[in-house]
């Protein structure tokens, strides 16, 4: 028998450094999802790095995770942006509590709190900027997770822009945000504070006119900012251009990994078109929306 822990994708739509001030960040968990395979063995990490988070949190309780052997699942094959590493921490931690319960009871024992403690303590050595949590908070609750960190505000949501779709374009770039977030200097985050109030607010009334004027006004903080790669920035205005394209921002550090594109919807051939031309891949979609951690089967 094997116990499965599925864990969606991740990518920040928005609240990407915001977060990293305890502010709010907007997350959309996807398919296709990680996955985690769990059985009886000798202690076996399989690909997971024994100095990743998920990795060192199984040396602190070595004595328990010695029982089993471990086999991670990346659809993305190794494509940075979609949250692998936060997937690996969250399956093993949720794993760790299994011993205390049956899967049933996992939601009451996964408190957020605690959760984020615990990665804290083996994602980040103490130098540079701690990273925020946003993201492992998404993938546990799923869907379109809303996290406020300062506040302890979690909501879930659902797509809710009859007339938008959006796409999350692979840029074929990579940053290691450990990296980058050791090297961070201070920012101040006000404009930032202030687009995202727009995409708030455009949840709240469900007007898709002001998403779209949320994610330009947030991308152009983060231009500003200086928190746009020049190659996304050069992306971006490409994407921008294209019929049917409504909005477009880099997600993630420096905008690196990956791009969301909100288009009309149904208008997004043109977009489609451009990827195909020029080796771009698009990993997932506004249809593609996924529950988070999901457990199955025993040991």
């Amino acid at each position: 028998m094997a116990l499965v822990f599925t864990i969606p994708g991740k990518t920040f739509l928005a609240g990407e450094y915001l977060a990293l001030h305890g502010g709010p960040a907007l997350v959309f968990l996807s398919q296709p999802c990680f996955e985690l395979e769990v059985i009886k063995g000798t202690g076996n990490r399989g690909v997971i790095h024994k100095d990743s988070p998920a990795g060192l949190f199984m040396q602190k309780h070595e004595d328990y995770f010695s029982q089993f052997d471990l086999n991670f699942l990346d659809p993305y094959m190794g494509r940075g942006g979609f949250g692998a590493s936060t997937a690996q921490f969250l399956a093993v931690y949720a794993l760790w509590l299994n011993k205390e319960a049956h899967h049933q009871d996992m939601e009451k024992l996964l408190d957020f709190k605690h959760m984020l403690e615990a990665y804290y303590e083996v994602a980040w050595s103490g130098v540079g900027r701690r990273p925020s949590g946003a993201d492992l908070v998404g993938q546990l609750k799923g869907a379109l997770t809303f996290f406020e960190k300062r506040q302890g505000l979690i909501s879930v949501k659902s797509w809710p822009f009859e007339n938008l779709e959006f796409f999350l374009i692979h840029t074929g770039n990579k940053l290691a945000t450990h990296e980058h977030l050791k090297n961070l200097a201070d920012f101040d985050s006000a404009s930032l504070e202030k687009s995202f109030a727009v995409i708030r607010e455009s949840f709240e009334k469900q007007q898709s006119d002001l998403f779209v004027q949320g994610v330009q006004s947030y991308a152009e903080a983060l231009k500003d900012l200086g928190f746009t790669l020049p190659e996304t920035l050069d992306l971006l205005t490409k994407v921008t251009a294209l019929k049917g394209v409504k909005a477009a921002k880099g997600c993630g550090a420096l905008g690196a990994d990956v791009v969301l594109a909100v288009t009309a919807k149904g208008e997004s051939q043109d977009l489609k078109d451009y990827c195909l031309q020029h080796s771009l891949s698009i990993l997932s979609s506004s249809g593609k929306i996924s529950s988070g951690l999901q457990v199955r089967g025993s040991l």
